[in-house]
């Protein structure tokens, strides 16, 4: 509860469908007293696979409360942006109890392609303060957490991804973005293993923007003390997004160099075609 209002009941019933038909339900919040005359940060949330579902109430759960129920929380005064992923679905494609994965080998989810859409859509139909977008989630979505900082490293503000795991060789273009990231020590579902290696690849960097919280008796419920905490919540959203052209430069660099090799592919391939062609009209 927050000022006695259950905030929950405030979200609203939306449901994105994509132009291949694939659809996704998800829940937004929008202030009460919402003003067209100023810019509001964006807080994404990914559940948990025990929230999935069709029903678009699940995902609103118990879980996530701490973030929204204190009356002071700067959570109450953004917009918050809650999908539900279908029960026979995930949001990263990869077993939770293998910890850390390429996502070189596993392709973005239909999913997180259609929560990326949404926050366009969003952005469009409200004021939406692009250097404030934040994301968190928690095991399954904490596996989606970072995997949307990953392939998306300029769109985030900070990210808190909760007993999740992660794509290591990816370090340094996370390593320019704030993160907090929380682990039970004890868990036997997610190993704590992947995010203790995507702390220490991240760390290694010497940049100084992740922190890593480990809970020495806690199992898979880590969300309980990381969203418990206000300070977490506060310092999430003290974040701004800052440029990242360095930040996202190792993905772009591979796409870039691949672009100059078909370039000059591409143009061996005119020149020997000209050539035969002007040999071919006794040119």
């Amino acid at each position: 509860m927050a000022g006695g209002k259950n905030v929950t009941s405030l979200f609203r019933y939306e449901k994105y469908v994509g132009q291949d038909g694939f659809e996704l339900p998800y829940r937004l919040y929008i202030p009460k007293d919402y003003d067209c005359g100023v810019m509001y940060p964006l807080l994404v949330i990914l559940h948990g696979a025990g929230e999935r579902g069709d029903d678009n109430e699940a995902q609103i759960s118990c879980n996530f409360n701490p973030i929204w129920e204190d009356p002071k929380s700067p959570a109450l005064r953004s917009i918050i942006l809650v999908p539900q992923c279908a029960e026979d679905r995930q949001w990263v494609n990869v077993p939770f109890d293998n910890g850390n994965y390429s996502v070189n080998e596993v392709p973005e989810s239909r999913e997180l392609e259609a929560v990326m859409e949404i926050i366009k859509s969003v952005d469009r139909e409200y004021n939406v303060d692009r250097g404030r977008i934040y994301v968190t989630g928690i095991s399954m979505g904490g596996y989606g957490t970072w995997d949307m900082i990953t392939r998306h490293p300029t769109v985030f503000a900070a990210a808190m991804p909760v007993c999740g795991a992660g794509d290591p060789s990816e370090a340094r273009q996370l390593s320019g973005i704030p993160i907090r990231t929380f682990h039970g020590a004890l868990d036997t579902c997610v190993p704590p293993e992947g995010t203790r290696e995507m702390y220490r690849a991240i760390k290694i960097l010497g940049k100084g923007k992740i922190k890593y919280t480990e809970y020495p008796g806690a199992g898979h419920d880590a969300w309980t003390p990381t969203y418990g905490d206000p300070d977490n919540v506060r310092w999430l959203f003290s974040k701004r997004r800052e440029t990242r052209v360095r930040g996202s430069s190792d993905r772009a660099k591979r796409a870039g160099a691949a672009g100059v090799v078909l370039g000059i592919v591409g143009a061996l391939i005119y020149s020997l075609a000209r050539k035969k062609k002007r040999k071919k009209n006794g040119k």
